[in-house]
């Protein structure tokens, strides 16, 4: 568990940030990534800042598994250009981790602190990979969109695989479209039954040899399962806003 109050050296020095539980999603200002779970943000009320606890408590350097060497803490990217994360496939436009190779590697705070491994009160468990071994199940593609290959979830019976980076743009392409407002209604609507929207079953890559209805609904709850396990992992606490949506998910 981390400190409850800090400073940090990003925001004003007479400032303290607390942690708190939103109820509504904000934009990190270290990282400038949505954020949907537990954040540090300012104590004063007029001060709109909010950091994940990940880049609050970023370290000069880290290790990962999947970049095989040490990586250095910036607060911005040294290179200049369109900078990429290689896990998560979204722009990096502030707090990042970046390998010191020639050609380097970058990775939001934020991202380097995903789970190994995500399991399901019904056993279900999705493992973080550095490749995917099949097609993802929502692009299609076993790159994303901007042809980087980007980590992903896989189901252990190697049914379920998405890409960290489709199972975010699912999220920010609602949250652009403003289906989260800071009152928690969007047109009369609840901000968990928003989010709900956001995974969308049309767009969900059904197996061809899924054929009978039954099936297909139970094929479809189960990867809908899979991606919101991947988006409390991605995005926070699972006892805040996500919390509701997965009760309603699974109640249907």
């Amino acid at each position: 568990m981390g400190l409850t109050k800090i400073k940090h050296s990003s925001h004003d020095s007479e400032h303290f940030l607390l942690l708190k539980h939103p109820r509504e999603p904000y934009e990190c200002d270290g990282c400038k990534g949505l954020g949907l779970g537990p954040c540090y943000e300012c104590e004063h009320e007029d001060c709109s800042f909010y950091l994940h606890e990940e880049c609050a408590n970023a370290s000069p350097s880290a290790f990962h598994s999947f970049s095989k060497c040490t990586l250095r803490f910036h607060s911005t990217a040294p290179q200049e250009g369109g900078r990429f994360c290689d896990a998560c496939g979204q722009d990096v436009l502030g707090f990042v981790y970046q390998c010191t190779h020639k050609n380097p590697h970058d990775y939001h705070p934020s991202c380097l602190k995903l789970q190994r491994t995500l399991t399901a009160e019904d056993g279900t468990r999705l493992h973080l990979r550095e490749k995917l071994p099949s097609k993802c199940l929502n692009c299609g593609s076993r790159k994303t969109s901007n042809g980087i290959k980007g980590w992903s979830y896989v189901s252990s019976c190697g049914q379920y695989c998405y890409h960290v980076a489709c199972v975010k743009d699912m999220i920010l392409k609602k949250w652009k479209m403003g289906y989260f407002l800071q009152d928690g209604i969007v047109n009369g609507t609840d901000n968990y039954l928003a989010l709900q929207s956001a995974i969308p079953s049309r767009e969900l890559e059904l197996p061809s040899w899924k054929s009978s209805s039954k099936a297909k609904k139970i094929w479809i709850r189960k990867a809908k399962k899979a991606i919101m396990l991947i988006i409390s992992a991605l995005f926070g606490d699972p006892t805040t806003l996500i919390s509701l949506l997965v009760q309603q998910l699974l109640s249907d």
